[in-house]
C-alpha cells in the first residue's frame, strides 16, 4: 500500500490531533471523525470469539534472541508456566541492543522471523517475490491463526529514524510523520501486511475499538505484547505474579492522577477510574497539575493510572513498595517506553516494582495514537485477557507502542464473590473487604456496608479497613464508634512505608473526632522515622501543627511549622 494511500484510506482518528508533548496539531484535513467519549468505547466493546486460555496458548508464539543470555531463559520458563509447547518459541540472532538501525530490524528481526513463522506452518501465505523499499519479504497472500506474539526480553525495542529509507513522496507528509523511526513491536503486528506498506508514518489498527474485525484484516495483523524488563530477576517475576494474580483475584486500591496538559487525555483516565470505582475499588482521585508524590496514599496500588510526568518519580521509584500481584499500570507519557532496562522510564519503573501490564510509547506517539486507557481497562473488566485488551484500546501500528505483560493475563478472572471465600490469608485480602463494603454501601446501604466491614475486621484487621470502617461510621454519624475501631492502632509502634500517609490520614480523623493525643502520638512516630521524603515531611510537619497545638503542645507546634517552612525554602545559592 503507498504511503499517501496508508495515511489516507486507512487513516482514522479525530478531527484534530494533539501531541502529547506540545499539543501541536499534525495533518487533520483528510481524516474520518472517531467517536471517542468513554460511553462510546464502553458500549462498543467487542464480543470476540471465546477461546479458553489452553488453546490461545497453543497457538502462540515466544519470540527469543539468541544472542542475549536471558532471553532463552525466559521464553521457556514462560512457555513452561502457561503450557506452551516448546516448539512454539522462535530463536533470532538480533543485536541485544534496545535501539537498533531499521537495516538491523529487517535483516535480523522481520525477515528471519517471518520465515520462522513460514517454516513452521503457523503462517501460509505467498511470497511477493521481490523485496520491498526497506529490504522486507513480503506476502502477496497470509492465513494464519496466531493467537498473540510474544517478544521476551532481549528482542530489540524500538528502531532508530533513518531518513536516508524515507520514500520519495515524503515531502506530501507534515513533519511529525516524516519517520520511519518506532516500536519493533509495532512493525511485527504488521509482519504479514500487504507488499509496499510503508513503514513511515503509521497504520491505523483494524481491531481498535470495534466489536468484530474482518478475517482479512486478521490475517494481515499479528497481536503482539512483551515480556521484559530491567533484568530477568524482575521478568521471571512479572510471570509468577501475574499466575498468581489470576488465582487470587486483582486485590488493592486505585489511584486516578489526572490533570495532564489537554482535557482529552484527562477525559481518557477520568473514565477508566470511574469504571474501576463503578466496580467497588477503593479509588482516589487526584485532579490537581501537581505530580503525586510521597504525600498522596498509594497503600495497594492494584490500579494506576496518571499523566503527564517525563520520569518515573516518587513512590514508583522506591526499591521496595508493596505492590498486589497482577497489578496494572499506565502512566501516558510520549516516551514512558524509550527503555524497559531503565528504572527511571515509566515502563522500566512499573516492571522493576512488580506491576504485572502497562502500556506506554518508545517515541513521541501524539496524542490520538496511544492506548486509551478505558478502554483497555473496560475490557479486562469484562473478563478479557490483556493481549486483546491491548490490541481494542490501540489505534496505531506500525509507530510508537509498546504492552508490557503476559496476553493471556486476566486480573478479573476471579470474582469479588470468590475473593471473599478463598483469600482471607493473602496479603492483600483486606482490600477485597473494603471493596465489598463499598459494594454492600452502594447496593443495601450504610448498616449492611458496616455490618460486614465489621465482621471482616474481627476477622483480619488492619489499618486500612480500620480506616474504611471508621469513615462508614463517620458517614452514617456515628462518629464515636469510627473512633473506636481506629484505637487498634495503639498497639502498633512500626509502620511500613507505604502506611505512612495512611496512618496520617488515621490521626487526622482522630484528632477531628477529639482524640488529639492519639493523633499527636502517631504524627510523632512517623516523624521519627529516617530518610523521610522531603515533601512527606512537610505534610507531616503542617498536618502535625495544629493536632499538637490542640494537645497542649504550642511549642512542638511553632517547631514543627518551622521545620515546614525551612524545606520549603529554596536553598540559597
Amino acid at each position: 500500500m503507498s504511503l499517501l494511500k496508508k495515511l489516507h484510506s486507512w487513516y482514522v482518528c479525530v478531527g484534530r490531533s494533539l501531541c502529547v508533548g506540545n499539543g501541536d496539531s499534525v495533518y487533520p484535513e483528510r481524516r474520518r471523525h472517531l467517536p471517542t467519549t468513554a460511553i462510546f468505547m464502553v458500549l462498543c466493546l467487542p464480543s470476540l470469539p471465546a477461546q479458553t486460555n489452553q488453546a490461545l496458548a497453543d497457538s502462540m508464539v515466544i519470540v527469543v534472541n539468541r544472542n542475549d543470555p536471558d532471553s532463552l531463559a525466559i521464553g521457556q520458563y514462560y512457555a513452561s508456566q502457561r503450557g506452551i509447547p516448546e516448539s512454539r518459541i522462535v530463536e533470532l540472532s538480533a543485536p541485544t541492543e534496545e535501539t537498533i538501525s531499521l537495516t538491523e530490524y529487517v535483516e535480523t528481526v522481520a525477515n528471519p522471523l517471518l520465515n520462522a513463522l513460514l517454516d513452521h506452518e503457523w503462517v501460509k501465505g505467498v511470497k511477493d517475490g521481490s523485496k520491498d523499499h526497506y529490504g522486507r519479504e513480503r506476502l502477496s497472500v497470509s492465513i494464519h491463526d496466531i493467537s498473540f506474539v510474544v517478544l521476551i526480553k532481549g528482542v530489540p525495542l524500538r528502531i532508530a529514524n533513518d531518513p536516508a529509507l524515507l520514500e520519495e513522496d515524503t515531502a506530501n507528509l507534515p513533519k511529525q510523520f516524516r519517520v520511519n523511526n518506532g516500536s519493533v513491536d509495532g512493525e511485527v503486528a504488521l509482519l504479514l501486511a500487504p507488499p509496499r506498506t510503508s513503514m513511515t508514518a503509521l497504520m491505523p489498527n483494524p481491531y481498535f475499538g470495534k466489536s468484530s474485525v474482518a478475517k482479512t484484516d486478521a490475517n494481515r495483523v499479528l497481536r503482539v505484547s512483551r515480556l521484559d524488563g530491567p533484568s530477568q530477576a524482575k521478568v521471571i517475576n512479572l510471570i509468577d505474579r501475574t499466575l498468581e494474580a489470576e488465582q487470587i483475584g486483582l486485590m488493592g486500591r486505585a489511584y486516578i492522577d489526572t490533570g495532564g496538559p489537554h482535557e482529552k487525555g484527562d477525559a481518557w483516565i477520568r473514565a477508566a477510574g470511574e469504571m474501576v470505582e463503578s466496580a467497588y475499588f477503593d479509588t482516589d482521585f487526584e485532579t490537581s497539575k501537581r505530580a503525586m508524590d510521597y504525600s498522596d496514599r498509594l497503600d495497594a496500588p492494584a490500579i494506576y493510572m496518571g499523566w503527564y510526568r517525563t520520569h518515573a518519580q516518587a513512590q514508583w521509584r522506591a526499591p521496595k513498595w508493596p505492590v498486589p500481584a497482577g497489578a496494572i499500570g499506565f502512566h501516558l507519557h510520549s516516551f514512558s517506553g524509550t527503555s524497559v532496562r531503565d528504572s527511571k522510564t515509566w515502563l522500566g519503573a512499573f516492571i522493576a516494582q512488580g506491576y504485572c501490564a502497562t502500556v506506554g510509547n518508545v517515541y513521541e506517539p501524539y496524542l490520538e495514537y496511544t492506548h486509551r486507557p478505558q478502554v483497555l481497562l473496560a475490557h479486562l473488566m469484562a473478563g478479557g485477557n490483556f493481549g486483546e485488551a491491548v490490541a481494542l484500546s490501540l489505534p496505531a501500528l506500525s509507530w510508537q507502542s509498546v504492552a508490557i505483560g503476559d496476553p493471556l493475563y486476566r486480573p478479573f478472572k476471579v470474582s469479588l464473590e470468590e475473593q471473599l471465600k478463598e483469600s482471607k490469608d493473602t496479603t492483600f485480602a483486606a482490600y477485597a473487604s473494603i471493596r465489598e463494603s463499598n459494594r454492600l454501601l452502594a447496593t443495601e446501604g450504610s448498616e449492611a456496608a458496616i455490618a460486614f466491614a465489621r465482621s471482616r475486621f474481627v476477622s483480619q484487621p488492619s489499618l486500612a479497613l480500620a480506616y474504611r470502617l471508621a469513615q462508614l461510621y463517620a458517614a452514617a454519624g456515628k462518629e464515636r464508634e469510627g473512633v473506636e475501631a481506629l484505637k487498634i492502632i495503639r498497639y502498633i509502634t512500626k509502620f511500613s512505608v507505604d502506611e505512612f500517609v495512611l496512618v496520617q490520614k488515621i490521626a487526622n480523623f482522630l484528632h477531628k473526632h477529639d482524640e488529639s493525643e492519639l493523633a499527636l502520638r502517631l504524627y510523632k512516630n512517623i516523624l521519627e522515622e529516617r530518610d523521610l521524603d522531603k515533601r512527606l515531611k512537610i505534610s507531616l510537619y503542617e498536618g502535625g501543627a495544629p493536632v499538637a497545638q490542640a494537645s497542649g503542645e504550642a511549642a512542638l507546634s511553632s517547631h514543627w511549622l518551622l521545620e515546614a517552612r525551612k524545606l520549603k525554602t529554596p536553598p540559597k545559592p
